[in-house]
């Protein structure tokens, strides 16, 4: 019985084979020239590829792909857009191995499979996917190059004082395209379209909210502290230095909890970043340099800091005093070889539960910062006293021989300088009682002597007489050499009998060889 039902079974299928058109009738076995063509009903995507060979197929899809390809597609990214064409970024049918697959249907396999699949032609179209892809290197440059052109830094709200008045400026967010997800988004679209025409894809971006909201500076009302230093407007270089960095700290918003570093907010002290040269302090020497004068600009911020009871993070004071503010309420800065990691800085913090605004200004020989917050105890007033512990001048006075110049020439290139030590104490008081006096802070300034450069050329023909000779430390009446014995080939120092003992440096001085920056001589 069994071998009844298997021989009825062959039979069957032959006269299946024999009643369907174009049907092999081998149950395996390659396909011949005949059947080389594509079966009636089957498609690439929206191509009717019916009839056609392999090679006409994909002759018929690259067509169709060529067409498609010059549409634009639209990215858009904050509320921006830009268009590219398809074969800009690439195109592609990726699959084409479908061609070949489409020949096949229906004449390969077993009988009953090929049975199965042109029957099912028979009432429906057999419909292959065409697999359309962007060349990902193309894609990726085109939106790193023109939509993160798009990106928007977070914009934290702003602080203005104008004509007296603050004016306040609402943050915005930051918005960054993700290139990557972007990438993926553009494709998954040209994948998916059903028309070509049109397509749009939105950026992937990622959002960051501003870290402080506009209302925190609506506090910012009160003057907390004022201080104002004078120089001289006709030392042009060191004015227009000075000028400078007092505007790049104006506007400055510090919120509680925040450092700031004024080295770092001056910026880089060059001639391309618009600083001039004029003397400075390079050690207990007075020397030209490139950024002199922003010591003064420190030392009025530093003054008004105090007055504003701000935290001060880092101060140090100058090698030799300086004459605009009294001992021990100077700051000195010097940058090194990194305006923005220097050796000597003023950093100062903003310790209390609001933000406080920097206004700057420098005219007209008048350096003035003024510190803006909210002032909680209107009662508590600050003073400041510097009190002066030692000031000790030198007794000598150095002549440097400069013998390409004749007898009689001299040139004073160093003034004299105390050797100083001062203290600064801070007095509080709230309704004019007292409450606290501490010692912030002990200084030393190092001694200095005056220095002359005198002329030597023809000494032998015209020898000085004792009689010319300086000796109480002014310059020499004539410009000649001393006589007393003191001469030396290249430099004669001058004293008194008792010559005072050199104070040691404190933590707070700079060492001796340290340049400050721009201290005024």
């Amino acid at each position: 019985m069994k071998i009844k039902t298997t021989l009825f079974s062959v039979v069957a299928a032959g006269l299946m084979a024999a009643m369907l058109p174009g049907v092999p009738s081998r149950a395996e076995g390659a396909v011949s020239a005949k059947d080389s063509v594509i079966a009636d009903g089957v498609y690439i995507g929206d191509i009717d590829v019916s009839g056609m060979t392999e090679e006409e197929a994909k002759e018929a899809v690259d067509e169709y792909v060529a067409d498609i390809e010059q549409e634009e597609i639209e990215i858009e990214a904050n509320g921006e857009s830009v268009s590219v064409t398809l074969a800009e970024l690439g195109l592609q049918w990726t699959n084409r191995d479908t061609a070949e697959e489409a020949v096949t249907l229906g004449k390969t396999g077993n009988i009953i499979k090929r049975y199965k699949d042109l029957t099912a032609l028979q009432h429906e179209n057999h419909i292959y996917d065409m697999e359309l892809t962007l060349d990902d290197q193309k894609l990726s440059d085109f939106i790193e190059e023109e939509v993160s052109a798009f990106d928007q830094e977070v914009v934290e709200p702003s602080l203005e004082r104008v004509n007296g008045k603050f004016q306040i400026t609402e943050g915005a967010s930051g918005i960054l395209v993700n290139v990557e997800e972007t990438q993926t988004a553009v494709k998954e679209a040209v994948q998916n379209a059903e028309n070509y025409r049109n397509l749009k894809v939105e950026a992937v971006c990622e959002v960051t909210e501003p870290e402080h909201d506009a209302s925190e500076l609506e506090m910012v009302q009160d003057v907390l502290g004022s201080y104002t230093t004078t120089y001289n407007s006709g030392n042009v270089g060191r004015t227009k230095s000075l000028e400078l960095s007092t505007s790049r700290l104006n506007g400055v918003l510090i919120y509680p909890g925040e450092t700031i570093s004024v080295s770092t907010l001056m910026g880089p002290r060059t001639i391309e970043g618009g600083y001039s040269s004029a003397e400075g302090y390079v050690g207990t020497r007075t020397e030209d340099m490139i950024g002199a004068g922003i010591c003064q600009t420190a030392t009025t911020l530093y003054c008004a800091s105090l007055y504003s009871e701000l935290d001060v993070v880092e101060r140090r004071n100058h090698t030799k005093i300086v004459n605009y503010v009294p001992y021990s309420m100077d700051a000195t800065i010097y940058a090194g070889d990194d305006y923005a990691n220097p050796n000597t800085d003023l950093k100062l913090k903003n310790g209390f539960d609001y933000p406080v605004y920097i206004e700057a200004s420098a005219s007209g020989g008048r350096c003035t910062f003024t510190i803006y917050g909210y002032d909680e105890n209107p009662e508590r007033e600050v003073e400041f006293i510097p009190t002066t512990l030692e000031e000790t001048y030198p007794t000598e006075v150095t002549y440097i021989e400069d013998p390409s110049q004749p007898v009689g020439y001299s040139v004073k290139t160093q003034s004299a300088y105390p050797r100083v030590v001062a203290t600064l104490t801070k007095v509080v008081t709230v309704n004019g009682v007292e409450t606290e006096r501490t010692v912030l802070h002990t200084d030393k300034y190092q001694m200095a002597q005056e220095e002359w450069v005198i002329g030597t050329a023809g000494q032998e023909e015209t020898q000085p007489t004792d009689e010319s000779q300086a000796t109480d430390g002014s310059q020499p009446a004539d410009g000649s050499q001393p006589t007393d014995g003191s001469q030396s080939t290249g430099e004669t120092t001058q004293s008194a009998e008792t010559q005072p003992t050199e104070t040691q440096p404190t933590e707070t001085q700079p060492a001796e060889t340290q340049p400050t920056d721009g201290a005024q001589q």
